[in-house]
């Protein structure tokens, strides 16, 4: 080896030496190893659920919050929010709840980035995220039925502002407002609010209808006062302040039960089948002044792959469509083509947020039994026969889908944050059955 190759060599490793060993050697790379933050091992029960989307103008957990925005780590959180009954534990800053409420949604795991102010060696969320841990336990449910059945739940409902037709996002969720209510009447309830003091506070007042919301508040009356839009059973999912272990309503949103016996409830199915054959169209529950107030119905394609195509209703007046007409058997609908001769299309079973949708493929889809006809209860006699899903001929709404050209799609029980359109801009409708 020559004598400048030796020199060079010796000068390397001496410069390796001072980065390892000059401020500490093996000792600082180790601890700046270790302060790289990560999930510790968590105390039994509790896991990891994920990363979730937070906003603070809509928590993904909005039961409770501590206050410890320089002292917090996962354990703190966590026994903030278990003595309290929670099955969810939150960091960033520390919240609590028994749902993932909307319109939080699970997040990239790398979103979630941040260390703990606490512990710098636990994350702690990240900027609009939130490390979400459970407990295990269950969720709460929405009670169904209250005294063997005497009082029934009808649905989660919100009020509609027929005055903005379309609103920004940032105020997407405001409907149930002061001067515009669902149920018109409140009530005190000393014991606190649940489904079942709520409905007995309303009852010995005489009403046939109650409502619960933002977890603490009773409302009575013997209408549900239009115009009104049903939207997801998930938007009712805010814990009741008297007991934890049941949802009362949420902001904005209620919660609404109805006494059996009185008139107005919901009617029942008459067909399950119709082989004579007929259009669909909507009928705008809350119309406006001037303008139309029915819309046609019709499938139009979304998806079309080998063996398969999918469509959707849709009041889209520029859109084609190869079937014109439909029939039901057996609760499911069967779209009819003039054209394509032998084609099988059924309807599926849409959750609640998504249209009504149709399959053909080869091999035929059987369909989802789910569909039915209902008498409206509201108009005069000889007035069209209502379709109905599940068994609720008031879930449906037309909605501007901002994804594909502003077309107004039917939709199941809108819900909030979906990507395709914003749930305050659709209004509500009724689905007539016009026979051919």
């Amino acid at each position: 080896m020559s004598p400048k190759i030796f020199w060079l060599k010796e000068k390397v490793l001496s410069v390796v030496a001072v980065l390892l060993l000059g401020s500490g050697g093996d000792k600082t790379l180790v601890q700046a190893q270790a302060t790289v933050p990560a999930i510790p091992p968590l105390p039994s029960p509790w896991s990891l659920k994920g990363c979730f989307t937070d906003i603070s103008t809509s928590r993904t957990l909005a039961a409770a919050m501590m206050n410890s925005d320089h002292n917090m780590t996962i354990e703190t959180c966590m026994n903030f929010c278990n003595p309290k009954g929670y099955i969810f534990a939150g960091v960033e800053f520390g919240h609590c709840d028994s749902s993932i409420q909307v319109p939080g949604a699970q997040a990239a795991d790398k979103d979630c980035n941040i260390a703990c102010s606490g512990n710098s060696t636990e994350l702690c969320g990240g900027s609009s995220r939130l490390n979400v841990f459970w407990n295990g336990k269950p969720s709460p449910e929405i009670v169904r039925s209250i005294n063997d059945g005497a009082w029934v739940y009808q649905g989660c409902y919100t009020y509609v502002d027929q005055q903005s037709p379309t609103r920004s996002k940032l105020i997407e969720e405001r409907s149930d407002s002061v001067g515009a209510r669902t149920l018109i009447n409140p009530v005190n309830v000393p014991l606190g609010v649940t489904a079942s003091t709520c409905v007995a506070a309303c009852q010995s007042l005489g009403f046939a209808f109650a409502g619960v919301e933002t977890g603490r508040e009773c409302w009575c009356d013997n209408e549900i006062n239009p115009p009104t839009q049903r939207v997801s059973d998930n938007d009712c999912r805010q814990i009741c302040d008297a007991d934890i272990e049941q949802y009362c309503g949420n902001g904005n949103r209620l919660a609404i039960y109805h006494l059996a016996s009185a008139p107005g409830g919901p009617s029942e199915c008459i067909e399950t089948s119709l082989s004579q054959p007929f259009t669909l169209q909507a009928e705008l529950k809350n119309p406006p002044t001037s303008g139309p107030r029915v819309f046609n119905l019709k499938p139009v394609v979304v998806e079309m792959a080998k063996n398969v195509v999918w469509t959707i209703l849709s009041a889209c007046q520029t859109c084609c469509s190869e079937w014109p007409k439909f029939i039901m058997q057996n609760s499911i609908v069967l779209p009819q083509s003039n054209n394509i001769i032998g084609q099988l299309m059924a309807s599926t079973a849409p959750g609640d947020g998504e249209s009504p949708n149709f399959v053909a493929s080869v091999p035929a889809f059987p369909g989802v039994q789910a569909y039915c006809t209902m008498d409206d209860l509201s108009a005069p006699v000889g007035s069209p026969s209502l379709l109905a899903f599940g068994g609720k001929p008031d879930a449906f709404s037309l909605c501007t889908n901002l994804t594909a050209n502003n077309r107004r799609d039917l939709v199941l029980s809108p819900v909030t944050g979906h990507p395709h359109y914003i749930s305050t801009d659709c209004q509500p409708v009724l689905v007539q059955i016009i026979p051919l």
